[in-house]
């Protein structure tokens, strides 16, 4: 059963930022784009470098250390270098307070 664990308060991310929290051995960043909440496993699928720190491009995430792109909803990689996709993770507003899932979406496996 998936356990949500809580991020803060629906607005404390500001808009283009990131948040990082842990789901179980996992590394998780949780970015707001325009207001919608979308988190991944904060590691490029290339290198395995941290990709919180990359820049922010309409619903795409740049790999801050070998330009490799991916899409923020579902973690497709879509440029090179990186072939494999970042897993994704649920993400709702409950009450008031942003939470993600524990565990990746299930399409990501």
């Amino acid at each position: 059963m998936t356990e949500w664990i809580d991020v803060g308060p629906e607005g404390s991310i500001e808009p283009g930022d990131h948040r990082l929290l842990e789901a179980g051995d996992t590394e998780v960043a949780v970015f707001n784009v325009d207001g919608r909440y979308l988190a991944l496993e904060n590691l490029c699928s290339h290198e395995e470098f941290p990709i919180a720190g990359g820049t922010i491009d309409d619903d795409c995430i740049t790999c801050p250390l070998h330009d490799a792109e991916f899409d923020l909803h579902t973690g497709e990689a879509l440029t090179p270098p990186a072939e494999d996709p970042i897993p994704t993770f649920p993400v709702r507003v409950q009450d008031g307070v942003i939470q993600v899932a524990d565990r990746p979406n299930p399409a990501d496996g």
